[in-house]
């Protein structure tokens, strides 16, 4: 997932992504995190967060807070299967009042 959404500051939103037609049959996610990165907007540091990830047997849900208005931040999800596979998604995600 490579995407670019909105969000304000105050909203607390949750972002699916589904690994579901990477996955082998007879595969599952067994684990998921997330890591948000941004750069500083007017001399002041990021705030974008992640709150915590749910996960199901193909889907990853990273639930992300905070920003401030005019910040661009980059949400990495990173899986790891039953089988042994490795996979990352990424959003890119402007924060806008």
């Amino acid at each position: 997932m490579s995407a670019i959404m909105e969000k304000r500051p105050d909203e607390v939103l949750d972002y699916v992504f589904d690994f579901g037609r990477w996955l082998s049959t007879g595969d599952a996610i067994s684990t998921a995190t997330a890591t948000a990165t941004s750069a500083p907007v007017n001399g002041a540091a990021g705030t974008v967060a992640i709150d915590h990830v749910d996960f199901d047997s193909s889907t990853a849900t990273p639930w992300v807070t905070g920003g401030i208005d005019g910040e661009t931040a980059e949400i990495v999800v990173s899986i790891r299967t039953a089988l042994g596979r490795r996979k990352s998604g990424v959003l890119r995600l402007r924060i806008r009042n």
